[in-house]
């Protein structure tokens, strides 16, 4: 039952003027013309319409009380989220040994012209040679792959001994190569394997079973006739199925060579199937193999960082100055003077979410990811820092918005020395990004995430979570549906569908986004949960029609309004007033509600013939509902519009 809010004062403006109008009749009787057009009457009407807007404002409760309210019962804003990026360095020509730290500065320049700082996650040691040549052995032939093409690296069947290589040019024909102790290679699956795929969560913790047996090997010499294994420390890709790195153990001793009908010497690697067999259907599609990339967050780390002195009272607060924070990013010491000035007493606080646990002697502090405000604790929960002791952040990342999400080649500038690196890029744009959650937002939220109590149990509790993450604009949790058995209920699974908060046509989500919801997910499923997340199926609608149009409209701008028109009804994401964009999922699709689309384009007079085409099925009676797949959005297809002037009469008619 919904609460019954009450107006601190609920006058009317009707009330208000009879109210003053009482007044007159008691303080001035000589007042006796009541009408409009007395000038008197003119402005207590004038002052009501005055008051009962501040009457409105006094009802309405102050963002300041909301954010109060929402902080007593421990909810707060989402702080900026960062984007990511993958980024790939050049090193300078026959330099070897070249090593990129972790935290690597670099820049790009963002949508309003000032630079946005990255860094890059962690360390990456640098192949001195090019990969220049991608060659695919499908037991029959060898394929050069062509560049930024999709392709199937293990053939369109792959079986044992297919395999994919890889060739890295030598600066001369005879020198020995010098691979890095650990080599990392990015898989980049084709956009369209990616968007949209299913994944599993938990398995961005813990990478899913490879489908095949893999061994990756290396030509040690041009006269071989074996080749050396690689040991693989890690597959982030499994087997080509996912996006991810591949780090290998490099070749100790290489020297160029001839394979795979390539002419030239390269250093070869190659990857070759010696076991079991992909899923019908899901033989992997990718688009690229990179070397010397490595994952890059719009944050910038901030070190040695003086926030001011402790003056030992209760709840004291410092702030950051480089807002907002990472969560959790902070190292934050205090430092107290014994005396010595060389010999400071150093120690190390931890952060913690509320104190409701802490103690008098714990050395804990919360932190305001949005404002960067470090509080300490009361003495009673939480120790207080003691008197004159200086509080330092000795690290920590600021950053973060969807101003990080800049397109491909935008990151282009190396801010940190890096001997050895010539250059760098982003081949595909950074994702991931969003700003400060809106009061607005969380007001809308905040009932949500009340009811959770931070677990999912039920449909709406995974579809209202999976909203939260930066880059969905709206999604929709299947309860008992399973990816690998449509149209049938599997006791334990849900599968989430997620639509991307992008422009593209249509928005389906990357790979990268998907995995992300899998991450956020998983710390809130039930253990016994099989938990999927996916793209939603895009259901394409073509309309042809016949309109009857007004005769003193031009035809073309009438057919051009009602083009559009259709294409922004059917469009899979539709965006309300408030800027917030939605999906409208439905388990069917009504053909007559066309009509009203079409009827309400300014020119339009009747709608005399309709007939549709769905996923490229002709439905010519308008009158019957089409059925849409579980987590199905219509998207605009391609539209004829059959365009006439009215010889008669203007009515309006629908058939």
């Amino acid at each position: 039952m919904a609460l019954n809010v009450p107006n601190l004062d609920s006058r009317t403006y009707d009330q208000l003027v009879a109210e003053a109008q009482r007044r007159i009749l008691r303080f001035t009787p000589d007042w006796t013309d009541f009408n409009p057009s007395d000038p008197g009457v003119t402005l207590v009407e004038l002052f009501a319409w005055l008051t009962e807007i501040t009457l409105y404002q006094l009802n309405q409760v102050p963002d300041l009380t909301y954010v109060k309210f929402l902080d007593l019962i421990g909810l707060q804003q989402n702080p900026a989220a960062p984007a990511v990026a993958e980024v790939t360095f050049t090193p300078t020509a026959r330099t070897a040994g070249v090593v990129v730290p972790a935290r690597s500065q670099l820049s790009a320049t963002g949508p309003t012209g000032l630079p946005l700082v990255f860094e890059t996650d962690q360390a990456l040691a640098l192949v001195p040679y090019q990969l220049t040549d991608l060659v695919v052995d499908d037991g029959q032939v060898f394929t050069t792959v062509t560049p930024g093409a999709p392709f199937r690296p293990l053939g369109w069947i792959p079986q044992p001994n297919n395999a994919l290589y890889l060739g890295f040019a030598p600066t001369t024909a005879t020198e020995p190569g010098q691979f890095p102790q650990e080599l990392r290679l990015l898989v980049t699956l084709s956009a369209a394997a990616a968007a949209g795929a299913p994944q599993r969560a938990g398995q961005a913790v813990r990478p899913p079973l490879a489908p095949v047996t893999l061994v990756w090997e290396y030509l040690p010499r041009p006269d071989a006739t074996q080749w050396s294994r690689l040991n693989v420390l890690a597959d982030g890709s499994a087997a080509f199925t996912a996006q991810g790195y591949v780090t290998l153990a490099g070749p100790a001793s290489i020297l160029p060579a001839r394979a795979a009908d390539v002419d030239d010497p390269r250093y070869w690697l190659r990857v070759r199937v010696v076991a079991g067999r992909y899923p019908a259907g899901q033989e992997p599609v990718i688009e690229a193999v990179t070397a010397n990339t490595t994952t890059a967050r719009n944050l910038a780390t901030v070190r040695d960082e003086l926030l001011g002195v402790s003056e030992a009272h209760p709840d004291q607060t410092f702030p950051l100055a480089q807002p907002p924070v990472q969560d959790r990013s902070v190292t934050l010491e205090v430092r107290e003077d014994t005396g010595d000035p060389a010999n400071l007493t150093r120690t190390t606080w931890t952060q913690v979410s509320d104190f409701l646990a802490s103690g008098p002697n714990d050395r804990h502090y919360t932190l305001d990811p949005a404002t960067g405000i470090v509080t300490f604790g009361n003495g009673v929960r939480g120790l207080i820092p003691a008197v004159d002791a200086e509080i330092v952040a000795v690290s920590y990342r600021s950053g973060g918005g969807a101003a990080g999400n800049v397109p491909a080649g935008a990151i282009d500038t190396l801010l940190s020395a890096l001997p050895g690196v010539d250059s760098v890029t982003n081949s595909r744009a950074a994702a991931g990004g969003t700003d400060l959650e809106s009061l607005d937002e969380l007001k809308r939220n905040a009932p949500a995430l009340l009811r959770r109590q931070g677990r999912a149990v039920t449909a709406a509790d995974y579809a209202s979570l999976a909203r939260q993450v930066g880059g969905v604009a709206d999604a929709l949790a299947l309860p008992l549906a399973h990816p690998d058995h449509p149209g049938v209920d599997v006791a334990g699974s849900v599968t989430v569908v997620v639509v991307a908060d992008t422009d593209d046509d249509p928005p389906a989500p990357s790979g990268e986004l998907i995995a992300a919801v899998c991450r956020y997910l998983d710390q809130y499923r039930l253990i016994a949960t099989e938990l999927y997340v996916s793209g939603p199926v895009f259901v394409p609608v073509s309309v042809h029609a016949a309109l009857t149009i007004d005769p003193y409209a031009a035809a073309d701008g009438v057919a051009a309004l009602a083009d559009q028109a259709l294409r922004d009804f059917l469009a899979p994401l539709h965006r309300a007033a408030d800027g917030t964009r939605s999906a409208h999922f439905a388990d069917q699709f009504q053909p007559t509600s066309l009509y009203a689309v079409l009827l309400a384009v300014p020119g339009v007079l009747a709608v005399t013939a309709l007939e549709i085409t769905v996923d490229g099925r002709v439905h010519d009676d308008p009158r019957v509902a089409i059925d849409l797949p579980p987590g199905g959005l219509t998207r605009s297809g391609t539209h004829q519009l059959d365009v006439t002037p009215d010889s008669g009469s203007t009515a309006r008619e629908e058939v």
